[in-house]
């Protein structure tokens, strides 16, 4: 324990969990481990249960996801020792890469983290398989990987939005039918099938459902030019502004999906300075 500063503790499924981060990643003394698999985190639970173990484990895998959405990184548990002093380790196979850019929240504030994942926990595991929770999470982490191209980026959050929309036509109540390829409205002639929803009038939907009325116009205009040709006529510094904004709309719309209030800060450097809140 020698190597680790206690970090904050974290209590779900009426469980304690103890985070114990290094020092230096604490004291943002890291960079030399950027773009590198680092361990930066060293995570104890008192007391468990054989028949405990699973429940743990999955437990823990959900708080990385989280932690993942939160610091827009790839957070990945890879080793743990059960009993606690056995010297029998359990280890999984993982790769990733330090990130620390844009984060939803600051990695080294454990107070906020901790408010974080006790709000969102529980609405995170009821919707974990139906909206395909850490599939987009993934997604937002892989566009933000070193050295990504600024196509690629943009492709990876479209394909999330994309993601996001076909989990919310799939689960509303009643489920939006799919048809012949597309999602579909209601018929006005018995027999028939409805015209199809376009992309921009599902995610319209969806973003209301949260209480989010935005304009999509342009970021669905570069979307479908991206998905169709694979490259954009618009100038780079264009594509960077409208990919901050799409990231910016699936933070917010994951934050409110969850169940999260507070602040957060918003991906967009312009909008950097101060952070955003959701009542």
């Amino acid at each position: 324990m020698g190597g680790f500063a206690i970090w904050w503790n974290l209590i779900v499924v009426a469980i304690e969990f103890v985070f114990r981060q290094k020092p230096e990643v604490i004291s943002r003394t890291y960079n030399q481990h950027k773009g590198t698999f680092y361990e930066t985190t060293e995570v104890t639970v008192a007391d468990v249960a054989p028949n405990k173990v699973k429940v743990v484990e999955a437990a823990i895998k959900r708080i990385c996801w989280l932690l993942s959405f939160a610091g827009t990184c790839q957070v990945i548990p890879f080793e743990y020792e059960y009993p606690n002093g056995s010297g029998l380790g359990h280890s999984i196979s993982a790769s990733g890469e330090v990130q620390d850019f844009r984060p939803a929240f600051e990695m080294v504030d454990g107070a906020q983290l901790k408010s974080f994942v006790e709000q969102t926990y529980e609405n995170y595991t009821r919707l974990e398989l139906s909206r395909k929770m850490n599939v987009v999470i993934a997604y937002l982490a892989q566009a933000e990987r070193q050295f990504q191209p600024t196509e690629v980026r943009l492709i990876l959050v479209f394909v999330a939005l994309e993601n996001l929309k076909a989990t919310f036509a799939k689960t509303r109540t009643p489920p939006i039918p799919y048809v012949k390829g597309f999602f579909r409205k209601p018929s006005k002639k018995e027999g028939n099938i409805g015209e199809r929803y376009n992309f921009e009038e599902l995610l319209t939907m969806m973003f209301k459902e949260v209480g989010m009325r935005k304009s999509l116009k342009r970021i669905v205009e570069l979307r479908n030019e991206m998905i169709h040709s694979g490259l954009s006529r618009k100038i780079h510094s264009r594509q960077i502004s409208l990919y901050a904004d799409a990231h910016d709309l699936i933070r917010e719309y994951l934050l409110r999906l969850l169940g999260y209030r507070g602040r957060y800060l918003p991906y967009a450097f312009e909008r950097r300075g101060e952070s955003a809140e959701i009542n």
